[in-house]
């Protein structure tokens, strides 16, 4: 329940705002009638929603994308996903500017459009919620218990060194288990994370090294967990040595946008702990934000495929009824 609680006020948040932003439509006059066959104007309000959807939902995935691409140069590692969320704004940016064109031009041709791309107003929607409910569960794990166990999770490396993501992790790590030592003297740090393709050693023994040389962490307070290489093998690769007994509670530390994926993974895992959320940096986070949507959406693709089809069929339903 405490999982759902951030997407549900989220959530709500992204239908009030939609309602409100369609009546602000409707009142201003800027989405046209839907003609004679409408007497009640149940049409238009229809309509205006679906265009106040489009607009946040395009808004979310355009600005998001094309902000991420302006980003890719401070990447210090550029994969095929972040060049898939810059060709995604790319893309919704120029089907918004067809789809706006349409509406001025030939409302008619503008509602198929609309209606056509439903799926993709509605996973704008969706990331927008994402991103409201990280910031939700973020104020909620600003405090836990002292825990017995904290684990940072692993990030791309530079060089041989912790890249500056990873760095603020390693460096939240430090201070979660220094704050938990005037009650938990006996606090673990554990650092999780292979090595990549592209990655000279592996990110534990570079965390490993950084809380030690650079946070006064001594070394014999920190195990190593060096076979990972995603998110949920962090977590289950490093359950013998977080879940044995006097080892809880636990922290878990990765980065702010990815706190809230995480809950759910450690949730998914059978742990019981806590997420928080090391310092972002304000320019990667809407990248990011979609970065996660995505996985999510890999996550759950039959339930994102099932709700696409209902989302074509209330706007198909929608297009032959005006």
């Amino acid at each position: 329940m405490r999982l759902l609680a951030p997407v549900a006020w989220a959530s709500l948040a992204v239908i009030v705002t939609a309602v409100l932003l369609a009546r602000l439509l409707l009142v201003l006059g800027l989405w046209p009638s839907v003609g004679s066959g409408d007497p009640a104007g149940t049409g238009d309000g229809a309509w205006a929603l679906l265009a106040a959807a489009a607009l946040l939902g395009a808004g979310t995935l355009c600005g998001a994308g094309l902000w991420h691409a302006l980003m890719l140069a401070r990447l210090v590692r550029v994969r095929g996903i972040d060049r898939l969320i810059a060709a995604l704004g790319a893309g919704v940016a120029v089907l918004g500017a067809v789809v706006a064109t349409a509406c001025a031009v030939e409302p008619a041709l503008g509602r198929a459009l609309l209606a056509a791309a439903a799926p993709l107003w509605l996973a704008g929607l969706a990331a927008a919620a994402l991103a409201l409910a990280m910031v939700v569960h973020a104020r909620g794990a600003r405090t836990h218990p002292a825990p017995g166990t904290v684990l940072v999770l692993g990030a791309g490396l530079r060089g041989r060194d912790v890249g500056p993501l990873l760095r603020r992790r390693v460096e939240r790590g430090a201070e979660e288990w220094r704050a938990a030592l005037a009650e938990r003297p006996d606090a673990r740090l554990v650092v999780s994370g292979g090595q990549g393709p592209d990655e000279v050693r592996t990110e534990a023994s570079a965390m490993a090294e950084h809380l030690a040389e650079r946070c006064g962490v001594p070394p014999e307070a920190i195990d190593l967990e060096d076979a990972s290489r995603s998110t949920r093998e962090n977590l289950a690769l490093s359950r013998p040595l977080v879940g044995v007994p006097g080892r809880a509670p636990l922290v878990v530390v990765t980065s702010e946008y990815h706190a809230y994926r995480t809950a759910w993974l450690l949730a998914d895992a059978g742990l019981d702990g806590t997420v928080v959320g090391a310092w972002t940096r304000p320019s990667y986070r809407p990248g990011a934000t979609l970065r996660e949507a995505l996985a999510i959406a890999a996550d759950l693709r039959w339930w994102c495929a099932a709700g696409a089809l209902a989302a074509w069929a209330l706007a198909i339903g929608l297009l032959l009824a005006t």
